[in-house]
């Protein structure tokens, strides 16, 4: 079986492998580079914070010449502390790619999703590399593909470039705690309807992502993410400015902004803009809107643990939903947006944890495993029907590295001649208990395991790239045997 889609990034006769190279990769060349390690640039500078400023009252300038509306964007806009983020962090190209896997994992909810999934990451195999700095960088062919195409990839790696570097940062707040990734769109749906007579909330702005950041026995820390990415070349005219950049971090102040978790502005979140081409290798530029949002702490057992199936909430309202109090000689009023009230809070916990579950059984595998997390609006559907493994992914599938075995799903694709197998998958002893429907007892385990995830650089006996995470997965490429050829 082989992904269809496009193939710019996958090993082309005669084109170069890498920048400077002339012949192209091999695949095992191709997989082992996926396993070093290269740096990513962070840039998050009060500098930047003004650019982003002035290029939003430029705009709000525009709009009340043309009578229409300042845009509501996050008020407190700052740099990423240095006590939060390094100015750089290492990461194998094998990692932002286990980062866009895990990012769009409950996105797509089609009979095709499970081949769909790999091969949203699998198709940018050839176009990271580390430059002669060290760096990561887009290789030659990952710097020109077609122009269709070059959009898709700016938005599914910033994803990748985006989710590593928010987890990176929300690691450094809150190092004793796990952090869990959860698409923005695929919780609304439980609260508010997206569809139907609502159709058009679907477009309206909320972040991208949410990050959990949790740890048993204490309120979960939530985060905003908004990710975005563009191939702007940066000059010694353009550099100062970056310019599409600024202008992804203005409409991310705006994205952010559209929903409220408790009182108003007082969800933390991080807003980044990854430039491909940048300046010595690919860079991220970080900015944040400070704050602390808490989740009712759950007990194990009681009433409102995650283990409880829960239903869809009808009825939260989106107009005039958020409460902005009086601040800057402005008086209080109400605006539209997708709000977190206070009586809420607790199915809100409830319907993040159980989510953040079901992308993590759809990640290796779906099915009824991840149905039995899902509310209905949110797809539940989609995942309680019988797979087929030529268009699903389906948790059949296990690997033993170091000892432990890893249970998920796989999909065969090629590299010219070379035929190579992707896993994608969770470690059997938590997967189990995800299986029974014990999201708190998982949790618990994966905690206590946290401090045993091996370094995904350097693992004995392996063939391939192969990426950890301290939620339990883990996503791996590795060569399989020759196949011979059968007498006809």
């Amino acid at each position: 079986m082989r992904p269809s889609g496009p193939n710019y990034l996958l090993g082309q006769p005669g084109a170069r492998g890498h920048r400077g190279g002339r012949m192209a990769r091999t695949a095992r060349q191709i997989l082992n580079a996926l396993s070093h390690q290269r740096t990513v640039h962070i840039r998050s500078t009060a500098d930047l914070v003004a650019h982003v400023d002035s290029a939003a009252a430029a705009i709000d300038r525009q709009r009340r010449e043309n009578g229409q509306e300042a845009v509501r964007r996050k008020p407190d806009l700052r740099p990423v502390t240095q006590a939060d983020r390094d100015r750089s962090i290492d990461l194998t190209p094998w990692q932002v790619l286990h980062a866009v896997a895990r990012g769009y994992v409950l996105a797509g909810q089609g009979m095709g999703r499970g081949l769909a999934e790999h091969w949203l990451s699998l198709k940018y195999c050839e176009a990271l590399y580390g430059n002669r700095a060290g760096a990561m960088d887009l290789t030659d062919k990952g710097r020109t593909p077609e122009r269709w195409y070059k959009a898709m990839q700016a938005r599914e790696l910033a994803v990748g470039f985006g989710l590593a570097a928010a987890e990176h940062i929300v690691r450094q707040r809150y190092p004793d705690h796990i952090v869990s990734v959860v698409d923005t769109s695929t919780i609304l749906r439980a609260g508010w309807a997206l569809g139907g007579a609502q159709r058009d909330k679907g477009s309206r702005p909320r972040p991208d992502y949410l990050i959990e950041a949790w740890k048993p026995g204490e309120p979960s820390k939530v985060t905003f993410v908004v990710c975005r990415g563009n191939h702007q070349k940066p000059t010694k005219r353009s550099g100062r400015t970056r310019s599409s950049t600024v202008q992804q971090l203005v409409k991310g102040t705006e994205l952010a902004e559209g929903m409220q978790i408790g009182p108003w502005n007082t969800t933390p979140c991080l807003l980044l803009s990854t430039e491909l081409m940048g300046q010595g290798g690919i860079v991220v530029n970080a900015l944040q809107s400070p704050g602390e949002a808490l989740l009712p702490l759950r007990i194990p057992g009681f009433p409102g643990n995650a283990d409880e199936e829960i239903k869809d909430k009808a009825g939260i309202p989106y107009p005039n939903a958020i409460r902005i109090p009086a601040r800057d000689g402005h008086r209080a009023r109400n605006a539209d947006g997708f709000q977190v009230g206070e009586d809420n809070l607790g199915w809100f916990g409830q319907l993040l944890a159980r989510t953040g579950a079901a992308s993590l059984t759809a990640f290796a595998g779906g099915g009824r495993n991840t149905a039995q997390y899902l509310t209905t609006r949110q797809g539940r559907e989609h995942y309680d029907v019988p797979t087929f493994a030529a268009t699903s992914s389906h948790h059949d599938a296990e690997i033993t590295v170091g000892g432990t075995k890893f249970v998920g799903t796989d999909h065969v694709f090629r590299m010219e001649t070379v035929r190579i197998e992707a896993f994608s998958g969770m470690d059997s002893r938590l997967y189990e208990l995800l299986k029974d429907g014990h999201v708190e007892e998982y949790r618990k385990a994966a905690y206590e395991l946290r401090s045993t995830r091996r370094n995904t650089h350097a693992v004995e006996n392996w063939n391939g790239p192969i990426s950890f995470h301290d939620d339990g997965t883990v996503m791996t490429l590795s060569i399989l045997p020759i196949r011979r050829k059968r007498p006809i």
